[in-house]
């Protein structure tokens, strides 16, 4: 879409959000719509177990170069904003939603044969 149509110059990543949240869907993991940001787009997951979980989609682009054309890099990370409830977790069980939300991510990009390269923080 034109510059005009983002959140902020530079700041793309709806499409992707959008894509991404039903190739999770088909794998079980159901997020919210995309939610804009000022950096670019938010999906949230609430896990049963009281977690709540961000991911986002944003670009590594300067403004314009999207709507060129010119080829992007894009970052998709997780990040956890509440850490799980143990009323609601079962005795002994180890949790790591984020670990399985980005293990799903990173299945769902392979399936579709986009490359990922898993980064830190």
């Amino acid at each position: 879409l034109p510059e005009e149509c983002q959140v902020n110059p530079g700041a793309y990543g709806f499409e992707l959000a959008a894509r991404l949240s039903r190739m999770l869907a088909a794998k079980g993991v159901f997020t919210s719509y995309p939610v804009s940001e000022d950096w670019g787009w938010l999906l949230e997951y609430l896990p049963d177990t009281g977690e709540e979980l961000s991911i986002g989609c944003s670009s590594e682009a300067e403004e314009g170069e999207g709507f060129r054309g010119q080829p992007l890099n894009w970052r998709i990370f997780v990040k956890t904003r509440k850490k799980p409830d143990k009323r609601l977790v079962k005795a002994g069980a180890a949790v790591d939603s984020s670990g399985l939300v980005m293990d799903a991510i990173l299945s769902a990009l392979a399936a579709e044969g986009v490359k990922a390269e898993q980064g830190e923080g």
